[in-house]
């Protein structure tokens, strides 16, 4: 069909007007786009710094923690020195004593589930008990193994190993601690009770070992066979 000169001009104003809007909207679109994309990145930066903020309030933290612990570790060689009678002279001028000390708290503290501190804190009771530096540093691996048997505090299996020797009449070498360790570890596997409930019989009980033929073997086995008979020492020690 043929158009005149006009019409077709009017087709082409049409044309032009309808890709002005086309364009005008597309343009519109792009904008909407960069101005979501820009809030986008504004939750992915604010996203990132909180992240940021918290890793550094977490490294923070740490840095607190290890200096807790270590002013926590700190304290409890400084009560342990003071019942051991290590001034704070003595320290500072090289302690043996106190050196010896500290660094068996430590190691026991980079090898076994318990920390230096409470380490040392056995090693303080193990000094109330009148265990110099030497003897105490000496039995703390078997105090370490006592606990751990019986899933004690240490300062509690410490306080029971050094209560039962002397109800026991027992010297308290490395030897007569490991025995004396294994043995409630041993009956308390065997029978109805707890190395808790053992040791706080034999506080009760203890001098009865010395009567007895078989000693403190004898006289674990007679408390196991009264645990299974519903007879039990009522512990103080709470695991």
């Amino acid at each position: 069909m043929a158009i005149t000169i006009a019409e077709y001009q009017a087709t082409l104003s049409w044309n032009a007007k309808d890709f002005d809007s086309g364009i005008k909207n597309s343009q519109g679109k792009f904008d909407k786009f960069k101005s979501t994309m820009g809030s986008a990145a504004g939750i992915v930066s604010k996203g990132f710094l909180g992240a940021i903020g918290a890793a550094s309030t977490a490294v923070v933290g740490l840095g607190t923690y290890a200096t807790k612990v270590g002013s926590q570790f700190d304290t409890s060689m400084s009560q342990v020195a003071a019942t051991m009678g290590i001034t704070t002279e003595e320290i500072n001028n090289g302690s043996e004593r106190f050196t010896k000390l500290s660094d068996a708290a430590k190691e026991a503290g980079a090898t076994t589930k318990y920390s230096a501190s409470e380490a040392a804190d056995a090693l303080n009771y193990l000094a109330l008990a009148g265990y110099d530096a030497d003897k105490s540093v000496e039995v703390l691996p078997s105090v370490l193994n006592l606990a751990q048997a019986g899933a004690l505090d240490l300062a509690d299996a410490s306080d029971m190993v050094t209560d039962a020797m002397s109800a026991l009449n027992q010297e308290a070498t490395k030897e007569n601690v490991t025995h004396f360790s294994d043995q409630l570890a041993k009956t308390a596997s065997k029978s109805n009770t707890s190395v808790a409930q053992l040791g706080e019989a034999i506080l009760t009980v203890g001098g009865t070992a010395n009567y007895l033929k078989g000693g403190t073997d004898e006289l674990n086995t007679a408390l196991g066979i009264l645990a299974n008979n519903g007879i039990k020492g009522l512990t103080k020690w709470v695991a």
